[in-house]
């Protein structure tokens, strides 16, 4: 069986396990002042949503992957660099000579697993950062823990912690799962529990066509 944890997506065949909830800020902020925004979630653009802010088509998008890219595209963004990076760190290493001098928006959430943020200031980047999002555990008792040997898809490393917090995951994974990251720093830190395999696409979809190789 194949659960799907942390997306609320739905697949043929593929369980949801849902164990945290987005919650957005409340914050203003005019697009116009900035040439450049870094975007590493489809939150970020959802929390722009909440916020009633409308796009910038000249502003330059800095999009980690597709999904985030193509929530950047619905929104409005015309003008979008779509990283050929799925890790933070490496992502802001691949952008950060693109964004030296330049005055750059950064909506993140409240925990961060990657230096995105320090790598693109050393680099000269005038960054500004918002707390755009937070990531919220939620506890579901009604649950049932997957069987032994399930594949288990990781959408981010909140996920994987909300998963061990809601069914005592131990760390010598004697379920026997077979687990798949959605990148580089989610699977850091399922390898507390596993050995992973990182999708090399950062999408669900993509975690999704993989994990139906493992079964």
């Amino acid at each position: 069986m194949i659960y799907l944890i942390g997306s609320g997506a739905k697949f043929q065949g593929v369980e949801t396990l849902v164990l945290n909830e987005i919650k957005f800020n409340e914050f203003s902020v005019n697009l116009a002042d900035f040439s450049a925004l870094v975007i590493t979630s489809k939150n970020t653009v959802e929390a722009m949503r909440f916020n009633k802010i409308s796009p910038n088509k000249n502003l330059k998008i800095f999009a980690i992957g597709e999904t985030s890219a193509k929530a950047a595209r619905e929104f409005g963004f015309c003008e979008i660099y779509v990283s050929q990076n799925a890790h933070g760190d490496a992502f802001a290493r691949e952008i950060s000579g693109m964004l030296a001098g330049k005055k750059t928006l950064f909506l993140r959430a409240s925990k961060t697993a990657s230096s995105a943020a320090e790598i693109l200031r050393d680099a000269g980047a005038d960054l500004t950062q918002i707390v755009a999002y937070e990531n919220v555990y939620k506890s579901d008792t009604n649950l049932l823990k997957p069987p032994k040997g399930s594949v288990l898809i990781f959408t981010a490393p909140s996920a994987v912690r909300n998963f061990a917090r809601n069914f005592s995951w131990q760390t010598s994974n004697p379920e026997r799962y077979k687990c798949v990251a959605i990148g580089e720093t989610t699977a850091k830190e399922l390898a507390k529990f596993c050995e992973p395999v990182v999708c090399a696409e950062q999408s669900v979809n993509a975690c999704v066509s993989l994990a139906k190789t493992l079964i």
